[in-house]
């Protein structure tokens, strides 16, 4: 047992050391155990204050026999629970715009708020897909409420559903994660996305981020290990062997090959970034047919989609999407996928949004886009130039009702190692249809970039990223202003998605912009 510096100290949390495990901290109820207690000499006869004890003068032989006390605590069906000292450090990342809209800003501080030594906060490690994580549960209101310990040990272990003997989900916690056995997932990319989407003003839906720090030893013993047990089984072998990549970096963060990506400078805690998913995985009619297999395969079919081939189509908005839906229901799979009801609106609303998710992959080096992109059904209207939108239908008479899609995954991108498909299978090339205010603020970006501007700088100092990593920001910003700069010097884009245009395709209106 180990204690403090006095002869007796109260104390009602104390730690057994036992020579094969290390040292674990036990809360103990001690009632009707003090006999027990004193007989094998560990605690002082008068030590009993309530729910606390009052421990001996530490020696090996005390040691030794603390170990028996627990066993025989155990044996008699004392209350003995784990529990580690789980704090969180919330860091908010300065935005890449002036001022973040207060949604956002509300968001990060839920983020920041949540507490872990709150007997009704608890986190559950991740247990189904490729990589690990760490699920945050309120249980205020539930029969697990002040109990986290019990709802830990019974239900983190049913995976997903656990989400439904909580209140509600708090935040879900992801580090990197790029050992030679895992999937690849890389903490900075989800704050990148969060940030560049605000910066670009973007229609489509990129979740809150913050970064959240956790005491290493705290963490691996709360979520590591039950991570690594209920990970073990063949059919989740690759989030296995992530649990067991992370016990690996936890247990000697020095010598640990990626340290620089999950542990901090002083080397005491993990980091990564805390969020919220939200949303429905679309079918092939968004994330493709996916028939040609991961890689290069399944990005060239994202490209087959009818938004898609609408946006490569140079003709009028209303007659570019009538040629792409033709394009795409030539495939089974795809004409399953898109019913004759499907209106002009959604597909503009698509293309639109594929804009602006290639725009986003490419410059961040996204690996593992298609077939991780979701949406929320949403009613949409516009008041003078201004864009709102309800997930219930409002009062104003010209609202329409479309699928709005969200980027819930992003974490597989930024990293020097991953395979850009965006750019690698030619994404951006042949568009005839775009934003043009999206187009004036990639081609801003693209001016900051070149110049070393305040942009440029914030990527490379505040998101701890290497200076390789940081530059491959910059220079794919540069291309992709340069090439889309380029699409407009000779004629080929059409301005036709703005908001008026995309609700309203037949009545669709080419603005002129200066290239």
């Amino acid at each position: 047992m180990t204690n403090g510096a006095s002869k007796y100290s109260t104390v009602n949390i104390f730690y057994m050391d036992l020579p094969e495990y290390g040292s674990f901290p036990f809360r103990v109820k001690i009632e009707q155990a003090r006999q027990l207690l004193y007989s094998f000499g560990a605690f002082h006869p008068s030590s009993l204050q309530g729910d606390s004890i009052m421990l001996n003068g530490i020696t090996r032989r005390t040691i030794l026999r603390a170990s028996c006390v627990f066993i025989c605590l155990q044996s008699i069906g004392l209350q003995a629970e784990a529990e580690s000292a789980l704090e969180m450090k919330c860091i908010k990342t300065a935005p890449l715009v002036e001022a973040l809209a207060p949604g956002d800003s509300a968001e990060e501080d839920a983020f920041c708020g949540i507490d872990f030594t709150n007997t009704s906060t608890a986190i559950c490690p991740k247990t189904w897909s490729t990589s690990p994580g760490a699920l945050i549960y309120d249980l205020t209101t539930t029969a697990w409420e002040g109990r986290k310990s019990d709802y830990e040990k019974a239900i983190c272990q049913v995976g997903g559903h656990a989400r439904d003997e909580a209140r509600r989900e708090l935040a879900i916690f992801k580090n990197s994660m790029n050992g030679r056995e895992t999937s690849g997932t890389f903490a900075p990319a989800s704050l990148l996305y969060y940030h560049m989407s605000r910066l670009l003003q973007t229609r489509i839906q990129v979740p809150v981020a913050v970064m959240a720090q956790f005491p290493v030893s705290a963490y691996r013993q709360r979520v590591v290990g039950p991570g690594l047990n209920y990970s073990d089984s063949k059919r989740l072998t690759m989030l296995h062997a992530g649990w067991q990549e992370m016990d690996k970096a936890l247990s000697n963060p020095p010598a640990y090959s990626h340290s620089r990506e999950i542990i901090s400078t002083d080397g005491e805690s993990l980091w990564g970034v805390l969020l919220l998913e939200s949303g429905h995985r679309y079918g092939p009619e968004v994330n493709g047919t996916r028939k040609s297999g991961w890689g290069d395969g399944q990005n060239r079919d994202f490209q087959q989609t009818a938004p898609f081939l609408a946006l490569r189509t140079d003709l009028p908005l209303s007659q570019a999407i009538v040629s792409g839906l033709k394009q795409a229901r030539a495939d089974t799979a795809m004409a399953k996928a898109l019913p004759e009801t499907i209106s002009p609106a959604q597909v503009a609303w698509w293309m639109h949004e594929i804009t602006e998710i290639v725009i986003l992959d490419t410059i961040l080096r996204q690996q593992d886009r298609i077939g991780n992109i979701d949406y929320q059904w949403r009613w949409l209207w516009t008041e003078g130039k201004a864009l709102h939108q309800s997930p219930s239908k409002p009062d104003a008479s010209t609202a329409t009702k479309l699928q709005v899609s969200v980027l819930n995954d992003n974490d597989a991108g930024v990293r020097s190692s991953y395979a850009n498909y965006a750019r690698r299978t030619g994404m951006l090339d042949s568009w005839h249809h775009m934003d043009p205010g999206l187009y004036r603020r990639i081609t801003s970006l693209a001016a900051d970039f070149e110049q070393s501007g305040p942009i440029a700088q914030a990527v490379r100092q505040n998101y701890r990223l290497s200076a390789g990593e940081a530059s491959g920001i910059v220079q794919r910003g540069i291309e992709v202003g340069t090439q889309l700069r380029e699409r407009c010097l000779a004629g080929a884009l059409r301005f036709d998605l703005s908001v008026s245009s995309v609700l309203q395709p037949q009545a669709a209106i080419e603005e002129t912009t200066d290239c």
